[in-house]
């Protein structure tokens, strides 16, 4: 079987009149944890929990999970994936649409919630051509203005100079649709279904229609090492100590509401809650038994209904 069609996956999640679908564009691995998740902290600790958890000791490989949402004719696409950046283990995007009964002509709106080059990497093919034709894009003002100002900042970040690389291949994708871009304030409501807050980094959201919900919390968890030990943190976050400030109050917030939430990075599909054992958070994977199909509806007690 060729490579590209079996490295993609979907799952259908109907929300009373929305449909969701989580699409799988592939993965991607950093090697070691560390020093990209849990700088500072002593390896020993670090393998220790990994082992608790079990994680990989020796290596980390995490999902590329996109979220697309189907409400009446607007098909709203929230980030891109890799595209051609890492054709190994990454950009099957198109390929997982397509196999839920999407094609790129199809999108209508493209929502970033932030400008790292797994979430926008595949706007542009390799050709510099529109992936998505048809699309209108969004992102918030903040995003959009931290990029694009003369000197990006990121000095409170645990790697000040990691980032500054990403700088001219984001400036020349969110240049590229410049004219296609509506800049909204987190914490907008966009498409009178989807609920944007803001976090440090960037927006994460909830889908809603009628009782039912999903909260997508993209990357604020990379992997259930960072919902175990939300204060080791990660050199991804931009501003370190206020990512482990939000982390903790997302992860409590979810954990009292009991909040049915998904993620670009966890496990595959990245959709579960977030438990309390002994004080500390636990990732609870949401049950399911159909390989393409989640029912909201199963769990009123659960989801509030």
């Amino acid at each position: 079987m060729d490579q590209k069609l079996r490295d993609h996956g979907f799952i259908h999640i109907p929300c009373n009149e929305l449909d969701i679908f989580i699409l799988s564009d592939g993965y991607f691995g950093i090697g070691y944890h560390q020093p990209i998740l849990a700088p500072g902290i002593p390896q020993s600790l670090v393998k220790n929990e990994l082992r608790n958890l079990y994680l990989s000791e020796s290596y980390y490989e995490a999902p590329i999970n996109v979220m697309l949402v189907k409400k009446d004719e607007r098909i709203i696409l929230v980030d891109t994936g890799e595209g051609f950046y890492d054709e190994e283990h990454a950009g099957q995007l198109l390929y997982s649409l397509a196999a839920a009964g999407f094609t790129p002509e199809s999108i209508t709106d493209v929502l970033i919630t932030h400008a790292h080059r797994d979430h926008i990497g595949g706007i542009l093919s390799k050709n510099g051509d529109f992936v998505f034709p048809h699309a209108h894009y969004y992102i918030s003002r903040q995003e959009f203005e931290f990029w694009m100002t003369d000197t990006p900042d990121f000095q409170k970040s645990k790697n000040p100079e990691g980032g500054k690389p990403s700088i001219p291949l984001v400036r020349k994708i969110l240049s590229s649709i410049d004219n296609l871009l509506t800049k909204f304030e987190m914490g907008d409501n966009l498409f009178s279904c989807i609920q944007t807050q803001p976090t440090p980094g960037h927006i994460i959201y909830t889908v809603y229609n009628g009782n039912l919900s999903l909260t997508n919390v993209v990357d604020i968890f990379h992997s259930p090492l960072l919902i175990a030990k939300p204060d080791w943190g990660t050199q991804w976050d931009i501003d370190f100590e206020t990512g482990i400030e939000t982390r903790k109050k997302v992860l409590e917030t979810c954990y009292k509401n009991r909040t049915l939430i998904c993620s670009a990075h966890l496990p595959w599909p990245g959709i579960g809650y977030i438990n309390k054992v002994n004080n500390g958070f636990q990732w609870v994977p949401k049950a399911y038994n159909n390989p393409f199909f989640i029912n909201l509806k199963l769990d009123p007690e659960i989801n509030g209904v």
